[in-house]
């Protein structure tokens, strides 16, 4: 698809729930002010909070508690600036894949294996360096909700993840030495759960939907069985079964059809022992179309609400179904794509650095009205490439008072030197205006959605993706 821009969900949603907290960081030129010291103890904060302290907090019926993974994972990093590092390969890496998705069909990238790294050296270099930097899976998303499992009420942490369709978890018994260790939950087990019901797709061929080709009903056991391969290697085997889903925030219970998973070991890489699962939140379709075992189809929901943590919080955000639970924000009408009917597309009809106008059509990206992408895996926005140098050329003239670094900082090409007294500096705000111009279609970006503090230095948080 040409010029495929991906939309941090990250940006998208949270400044849509906080747009009000950041009106005191405005002043009336449009700048936003930010201050180093400030982020410094926030991500050191953030690197010493002893996990067995989270804690749940209340919330609606149908909601979920979503924690950044980072939370999880940062031990395994000596300071923050590896933990961003590392963030920066995993976002490079999932939009490479979702790029190579969409330019080229499944059936190219299958014939061959190392089609997403060959896809890569078409980047910029300064994108390479940072894919080298840690192992990459393009599975990957960068947030997990907090599930109820079963009759026992085992208590799991699913990925969530908007670009797929599958619910599924660790399902013991396993094939045996398949299953992976989970290093902060109970491995579920269906043998002990009294909600747990088999499926059986000969007798119901409802159960198994035929037109995908990762699912296929055996006759001979009638059940439902899948493999789903992820980008990078890892792969999950198991069959289609029942279970009921409690919320954690009021006890509600859902009964859903799910992935039992008895085999993950069998790809070229592993998954994280941080998650036992994966939450496909594919927007709704038929519950018999490909896409219908995603969990907004199967829940029937017309909307789900998610507000996505920051990048240093350590507290929970909420994922909840049915009912917003704001009472305000900026409301998005998502644009139809026949194509990749279970992705989240959104119209994004101007964008506006500091009151200048990005002097671009909507018709740049909106090829076919199938508007950009919304993706809970990819934490920087992408441009068009043609667009981005507009939209980077703009916000640097908007820069004041600043000098810029020659060639940039790592994967980054606009970067201004952070000020070595901590004092507060300024940058434009940045608008996306969605459908028409009018401040019910805003949504205001400051502060570390529009720039990241990386090694000493403010850099333009935004990206530029082939067209």
């Amino acid at each position: 698809m040409e010029n495929l821009l991906f939309i941090l969900l990250l940006l998208l949603l949270m400044s849509i729930l906080h747009w009000k907290s950041f009106a005191n960081l405005i002043n009336e030129k449009s700048y936003f002010k930010i201050n180093s010291s400030s982020i410094k103890q926030a991500r050191k904060t953030f690197m010493s909070f002893d996990i067995s302290k989270l804690q749940d907090p209340p919330m609606l019926s149908y909601s979920f508690s979503v924690y950044h993974i980072d939370v999880f994972e940062k031990s395994k990093f000596t300071d923050y600036d590896s933990v961003l590092t590392n963030r920066l390969a995993q976002d490079h890496a999932r939009a490479t894949y979702l790029a190579s998705k969409f330019k080229y069909r499944d059936t190219e990238i299958k014939k061959d294996p190392d089609f997403q790294e060959k896809y890569a050296h078409n980047l910029s270099k300064n994108h390479d360096q940072t894919l080298k930097v840690a192992p990459t899976s393009y599975y990957q998303s960068h947030y997990v909700a907090l599930f109820m499992l079963g009759s026992e009420r085992i208590r799991n942490y699913l990925l969530i993840d908007t670009g797929s369709y599958l619910v599924w978890w660790q399902c013991a018994p396993c094939v045996p030495n398949k299953c992976f260790k989970q290093v902060f939950n109970t491995i579920y087990n269906r043998t002990t759960s009294k909600t747990f019901k088999r499926l059986y797709c000969v007798e119901d061929s409802s159960v198994c939907i035929a037109e995908d080709p990762h699912f296929h009903c055996a006759l001979s056991s009638s059940l439902c069985f899948y493999e789903t391969t992820y980008g990078s290697g890892q792969t999950t085997k198991g069959f289609m079964q029942s279970e009921v889903i409690i919320f954690p925030s009021d006890n509600t219970q859902a009964r859903i059809n799910f992935g039992c998973s008895i085999d993950q070991r069998s790809g070229s890489q592993d998954f994280s022992g941080t998650f036992s699962g994966i939450a496909g939140l594919g927007r709704r379709v038929s519950t018999n179309a490909i896409g219908g075992y995603s969990l907004p189809s199967q829940l029937g929901s017309s909307i789900f609400a998610l507000c996505l943590p920051s990048s240093t919080s350590v507290q929970p955000s909420v994922l909840t179904f049915n009912k917003a639970p704001w009472s305000y924000g900026t409301e998005v009408k998502l644009v139809k794509n026949p194509l990749n009917p279970h992705f989240y597309n959104v119209n994004i009809f101007k964008i506006v650095i500091n009151d200048k106008v990005v002097p671009v059509e909507p018709s740049w990206w909106n090829n076919g009205n199938q508007g950009v992408i919304v993706d809970t895996g990819t934490l920087i926005t992408r441009f068009p490439h043609d667009f981005y140098i507009i939209f980077r050329d703009v916000f640097r003239l908007e820069v004041k008072d600043y000098e810029m670094v020659e060639d940039g900082v790592g994967p980054f090409d606009t970067c201004y030197k952070d000020d070595p007294f901590s004092a507060e500096v300024y940058f434009p705000v940045v608008r996306f205006y969605f459908g028409n111009i009018s401040p019910s279609q805003e949504l205001m970006l400051v502060q570390e959605r529009v720039v990241i503090q990386n090694a000493g230095h403010y850099c333009l948080g935004f990206f530029w993706m082939e067209s």
